[in-house]
């Protein structure tokens, strides 16, 4: 593209390779934390609507929090260890199927590894 357009040799999503482990954790962890505070009322409605025996009656104007804070305890920990798994694998696959460019194969190993793994 033109002068001030953005580049195209650039990966917008990744952090610059310098960055630290605890700095990909921190991510993780504020990520996880978030998507389960934003999606946890949500779910817990949707689990509530398809239980073995729904109340054609219920009212489900109070949305129930209980649990949320043991989820987001478990949810900080688990991304912060995901994200870094993730990151430091799809470095190194990287290097190796394609130095020191960005490879789809190495991303989809290094999600399938990370999900494995945490």
């Amino acid at each position: 593209m033109g002068s001030g357009g953005p580049s195209l040799d650039g990966d917008y999503e990744s952090l610059p390779p310098h960055v630290s482990v605890t700095t990909h954790m921190t991510a993780g962890a504020v990520a996880g934390i978030l998507e389960h505070t934003v999606m946890y009322p949500v779910d817990s409605v949707k689990t509530r609507m398809q239980s073995l025996q729904p109340d054609p009656n219920a009212q489900y104007k109070s949305v129930p929090l209980r649990g949320l804070n043991i989820t987001m305890i478990g949810a900080g920990p688990a991304h912060a260890l995901y994200f870094a798994c993730y990151e430091r694998m799809k470095r190194s696959l990287s290097d190796v199927i394609q130095s020191g460019g960005n490879s789809h194969l190495a991303n989809g190993t290094s999600f399938c590894i990370s999900t494995q793994t945490t």
